[in-house]
């Protein structure tokens, strides 16, 4: 019986390296995503504190340590807006790693498919021979007797 050798094995052996590369990729981006929504829902849930702390002490507090708070609130409003953009940009950094991941496994894919093939083509050629082989054998019994 005859080894298969699928003649794209290198080519399926990369396909499947950059596979694991792109999804350890997209795994880190997701994590990074999620570390820097971690971020901005603390910045926000700072500004929440601060913003009830201001409206509950307004009675009691100065004039300067009021204007402190707004600047405080308005300081904090700032870093608010930069940590949406680079969550923004890490959420598209995610998507494009999650674009290329699904498309190296595509790709993989394909090669399995093809792999697949060959081989049920392969198997398909070993039964054809061996039929033949089977065929001459009777053929040459029928003939001696």
């Amino acid at each position: 019986m005859a080894n298969f050798n699928f003649r794209f094995e290198r080519v399926l052996n990369y396909k499947k390296t950059i596979e694991d590369y792109k999804k350890s990729q997209y795994g880190v981006a997701q994590k990074k995503l999620i570390a820097e929504e971690d971020k901005l829902n603390e910045i926000n849930q700072i500004i929440t504190n601060v913003k009830d702390e201001k409206n509950i002490s307004t009675e009691e507090t100065s004039v300067g340590n009021l204007v402190m708070y707004n600047n405080y609130i308005n300081d904090l409003s700032k870093k608010l807006n930069l940590q949406k953009q680079i969550v923004e940009n890490i959420r598209k950094d995610a998507e494009k790693a999650k674009e290329e991941m699904i498309n190296a496994v595509k790709e993989k894919k394909i090669f399995e498919k093809l792999k697949e093939q060959e081989y049920k083509k392969h198997i398909y050629h070993l039964q054809k021979n061996e039929e033949k082989h089977i065929d001459s054998i009777i053929s040459y019994k029928t003939s001696t007797q």
